[in-house]
């Protein structure tokens, strides 16, 4: 069989690890491509993204690998962006999948740090689970989430959850963001459809978003901050919100970026 040669980057977004194809894939590939590169102990990754030219206006452009959305994704392809541009600093306009609209990214290449708009959720439901009860479900373009307080982090958990979700949504990808209120925290556990993948993540984006749209419920007016720990660190998460309605949300902190690496699949 042959194999070819792809260029990448590593990015560890509070230990996310998301491996960026930065050659030209069609998209009909994006799922092998992604096995292998999942498969690769080397890497550790959790996800993959393939890097392409923008269509909505943005400044670069990221296909996930199940066409889900991420945030950790996002602001780490804004920083890749920066780094192949030499902008020390200033804002980077990133299209991915999940989104129809560009995100404005704000980098700042000396810190390492990248502060990314996230999509506004739709709204919050519920969701009945066989054997577990009633969870909020956030509805996000390209993902929901499960925000499960006092559950087990276990497989046998996660499978009752994805039975439930499937039943009841047809989305290209779910999370289950398992929430101790009390310290703040949460174990991400998400399923991507296409590549019917599963993982325990070291840190959830979209997962931050939807917990911190779960925690500001209640906020009429103003902006709560919140530090949302995980296993793999800790993500910064600010809401706004004017009469009751969420006007913008961000998550940011560290990421770090490889070299540019060459693989063979």
């Amino acid at each position: 069989m042959q194999k070819n040669k792809y260029n990448i980057v590593v990015a560890n977004p509070a230990n996310n690890i998301t491996v960026f194809v930065l050659d030209y894939v069609e998209k009909e590939d994006y799922k092998d491509i992604a096995k292998n590169i999942l498969e690769n102990t080397d890497f550790n990754a959790e996800q993959v993204g393939f890097v392409k030219e923008p269509i909505m206006g943005g400044d670069v452009r990221l296909e996930m690998m199940g066409g889900e959305f991420c945030g950790n994704a996002s602001r780490s392809i804004g920083m890749l962006f920066a780094r192949q541009n030499n902008i020390e600093s200033g804002n980077v306009l990133v299209e991915i999948t999940g989104s129809d609209r560009p995100l404005n990214t704000k980098v700042d290449f000396e810190n390492e740090t990248s502060e990314i708009d996230m999509p506004i959720p739709k709204r919050i439901e519920s969701i009945n689970v066989s054997g577990l009860g009633k969870f909020p479900i956030v509805l996000i373009d390209g993902i929901n989430h499960i925000i499960a307080e006092s559950v087990d982090a276990t497989d046998e958990n996660f499978e009752k959850f994805k039975k439930a979700v499937y039943e009841n949504y047809d989305i290209e990808a779910f999370g289950v963001m398992f929430f101790d209120k009390e310290k703040n925290y949460i174990t991400p556990a998400v399923y991507v459809k296409d590549t019917d993948t599963t993982f325990f993540e070291s840190s959830c984006g979209s997962g931050t978003l939807a917990t911190v749209t779960y925690l500001g419920q209640d906020l009429k007016d103003g902006v709560l901050k919140f530090d949302i720990k995980q296993p793999g660190g800790t993500i910064a998460s600010q809401i706004y919100k004017e009469n009751g309605e969420i006007k913008k949300i961000t998550i940011g902190g560290v990421v770090k970026l490889s070299d540019k690496l060459e693989i063979e699949l």
